[in-house]
């Protein structure tokens, strides 16, 4: 799949040793790992010749979905300021088990120095990390996968937490007044999305409020159209819901679409991710929050944490969380000028 890539090399070209303090400093007060303590203190380089490349398999997301190229670009950019040679390979939501499965085997096939990975299907994808780590290759896990990746084996987790995500959203939809909120999942089997929704169902109920999950039927979730007739069938049984959560921004728009065509024009959307369209539905108060993992950050990281192990035997232990922040009417404005400046650092054109 291929996506037109603007390189921004001013933004991090300064900024490594400060990115790499950061990650450190974030290390000192995560989870604690015990394999990623034992694997580190060996301190055994897997390449210690200055000019050799070290080969980083990066499997996560496809780039047509509108979280995926600020993940991209940021590891693309570390990939460009160090010897690395990056494999990215993008998985198929459309047709997520199977792909999920591809991908990594594809990953360990490929023989790399070490593999970032999203573990998006923990059934498909947990016993391949396994089978890495057996193979020899270090393995941190990306995005999803939060709750098995110790377990499985890796070395670190680069991301945010879903019940985390779910329960500050609640708070959101509570302050706007409203409690019953249905959270949309557009790629099923995903644990990282259910921990979402979770999170804001526990959050609503806690204070009085209800919240409907939703599951999108497969392959939906990459078209619009066919979402949003979703989600109208959805809401035509369900007279009572108040807004939506979606977990990215194309169900975001269809959600918006399909309350508009209920009668519900104005009911609160909050939204996973940051494209320009989403920054623009903030701004006219068509959209209520959008929930920023800061997903340039978990390529960037990411690459740069295999990297340093694969090279050094050196890697933060245990979870580098790059969210969620959020964005709002009180920093869209913001985050718009950073977005304009940097292209698919922020988020998709």
């Amino acid at each position: 799949m291929s996506h037109p890539i603007v390189r921004r090399r001013r933004l991090v070209a300064g900024a490594l040793p400060l990115v790499l303090a950061a990650t450190l400093g974030l290390s000192a007060c995560s989870a604690k790992s015990n394999a990623a303590k034992d694997a580190a203190a060996t301190g055994q380089p897997v390449a210690a010749s200055s000019g050799e490349q070290i080969k980083i398999a990066f499997v996560s997301g496809p780039l047509n979905d509108p979280f995926f190229p600020p993940l991209y670009q940021g590891a693309q950019d570390a990939a460009k300021q160090l010897p690395i040679k990056l494999n990215y390979i993008p998985i198929d939501e459309a047709d997520i088990q199977a792909s999920s499965a591809r991908t990594m085997e594809a990953a360990i096939a490929s023989k790399p120095d070490a593999i970032v990975v999203g573990d998006f299907i923990t059934n498909v994808v947990d016993p391949l990390i396994k089978k890495a780590v057996a193979a020899g290759i270090p393995v941190f896990v990306n995005q999803s996968g939060q709750d098995s990746w110790e377990k499985d084996g890796a070395l670190g987790f680069i991301g945010q937490f879903g019940p985390d995500v779910g329960a500050q959203s609640a708070k959101r939809f509570l302050d706007a007044g409203k409690k019953n909120i249905t959270c949309v999942v557009n790629v099923a089997g995903n644990p990282y999305l259910d921990a979402i929704c979770k999170g804001l169902g526990d959050g609503l109920r806690a204070a009085g409020g209800s919240s409907d999950v939703f599951t999108l039927p497969s392959g939906d979730g990459t078209d619009q159209s066919k979402t949003t007739k979703d989600l109208s069938g959805f809401l035509a049984t369900h007279k009572d819901v108040e807004g939506v959560m979606t977990l990215n921004n194309l169900t975001g728009y269809a959600a918006i679409d399909a309350l508009n065509q209920a009668g519900r024009k104005g009911a609160p959307v909050g939204s996973l991710g940051v494209g320009k369209s989403a920054i623009d539905k903030v701004n006219n108060g068509s959209m209520l929050f959008l929930v920023n993992e800061q997903p340039y950050l978990d390529g960037y990281l990411g690459t740069i944490t295999a990297y340093t192990y694969a090279k050094f035997g050196l890697a933060p232990v245990g979870v580098i969380k790059t969210g969620p922040q959020f964005v709002d009417k009180s920093n869209v404005e913001k985050i718009s000028a950073v977005f304009d400046k940097y292209p698919n650092v922020i988020g998709p054109k």
